[in-house]
């Protein structure tokens, strides 16, 4: 039937969370891992560039670097950093980054940013955008970091905690939930509808 997609959208991520939030579009996905190295130093990688720019950019650059192996579908990409009094956060190395990162963002509130990049290497298209939402983190103590680190896995997770941990540490939030998942869907939906994808 004409207007059906011959290609499914690739999703250059093994996120568990980005891919269950794509699932729940509708979209007709294959998730496969991007090829790139992220860079751990954020604040040095970010002196010329804006934290919604670096986002975008960093999320293009995955989904290009699945463009040799698919080069017909369209690819998307995600990355997640969260910003809070000059200091930018990803993913923490291990239990003692993650309880100092924690400790930072205990009873403060802190920005996530997300971005996604579409890239498609035949049709020689390539865009992004980017979502922003507020989290506040309630008051912790190092006991409670301690606790939360045991029960919730922090290395895969922005900050090193996950917005929907049951008997989770945030205590508000305005914006997007789905952004601070790791996918804006909201900003997303759209770009899909552009080109046909959803």
């Amino acid at each position: 039937m004409k207007g059906l997609i011959e290609k499914p959208l690739i999703l250059a991520s093994s996120s568990e969370r980005r891919i269950f939030l794509l699932k729940e579009t509708g979209v007709h996905f294959i998730a496969a891992s991007h090829k790139i190295q992220i860079e751990p130093e954020f604040n040095k990688s970010l002196k010329n560039i804006s934290i919604g720019d670096f986002v975008e950019n960093l999320a293009l650059k995955k989904a290009q670097s699945l463009g040799n192996d698919y080069p017909e579908n369209f690819i998307l990409g995600s990355d997640t950093l969260i910003y809070q009094n000059g200091t930018v956060y990803g993913k923490p190395k291990d239990a003692g980054g993650a309880f100092d990162m924690l400790k930072e963002l205990s009873g403060k509130t802190h920005c996530v940013y997300t971005g996604i990049g579409l890239f498609n290497k035949q049709k020689n298209i390539s865009m992004t955008e980017c979502d922003i939402t507020a989290v506040r983190v309630r008051a912790l103590n190092d006991n409670e970091i301690m606790d939360y680190i045991r029960k919730y896995p922090p290395l895969d997770k922005a900050g090193g905690y996950g917005i929907q941990d049951e008997e989770g540490i945030v205590e508000s939030y305005e914006g997007s939930f789905e952004n601070v998942l790791g996918l804006p869907v909201q900003k997303l939906i759209p770009i899909l509808n552009k080109y046909r994808l959803h």
